[in-house]
């Protein structure tokens, strides 16, 4: 699967790629709403959208009201991910038809579930299959990103 981050925030963009080479997919971190935008057109084969709230000052419900007039990214997952937001905001993405929200610090597997399962009802189960590797994952490797996630998260609760 192809994924793309709109976050300026490395230790995001890293733990979600740790988890991501678990199934094969790629994270591609952009931090800037125009770029944003180029790629998602030019590469409809974009199997989610992860985001903050704002990139470098832009608000990336901006990306979702673009993607809506563009064919073929028109039902593209989209995750807000935001260390805490409002009832109102809340509100708002569930209006603007977000996936789901997920608050910081976050699980990184839920992010790919929400994924996976959108994709399954929108697109189909053979069409989940069809992106993710079927391959054995090596345990040792396992192990170290577990261990690193555990780290981050331990980073972000020491942070408050």
């Amino acid at each position: 699967m192809r994924i793309i981050l709109l976050d300026e925030d490395r230790a995001t963009y890293q733990v979600l790629s740790e988890v991501a080479q678990l199934s094969g997919s790629e994270i591609i971190q952009i931090t800037d709403m125009e770029k944003a935008k180029r790629f998602v057109k030019e590469n409809p084969d974009i199997d989610g959208i992860v985001a903050e709230q704002n990139i470098n000052g832009k608000p990336t419900w901006e990306i979702i009201q673009y993607m809506r007039n563009e064919k073929g990214i028109r039902e593209v997952p989209f995750i807000i991910l935001s260390s805490s937001l409002t009832k109102d905001e809340r509100d708002f993405y569930s209006y603007m038809g977000v996936t789901a929200i997920l608050e910081k610090p976050f699980n990184p597997l839920e992010v790919f579930t929400a994924i996976v399962e959108y994709l399954k009802k929108t697109k189909g189960e053979e069409y989940v299959k069809s992106k993710l590797e079927e391959e054995e994952v090596d345990k040792n490797a396992l192990k170290a990103i577990i261990e690193k996630l555990i780290n981050f998260l331990k980073s972000i609760f020491t942070r408050k």
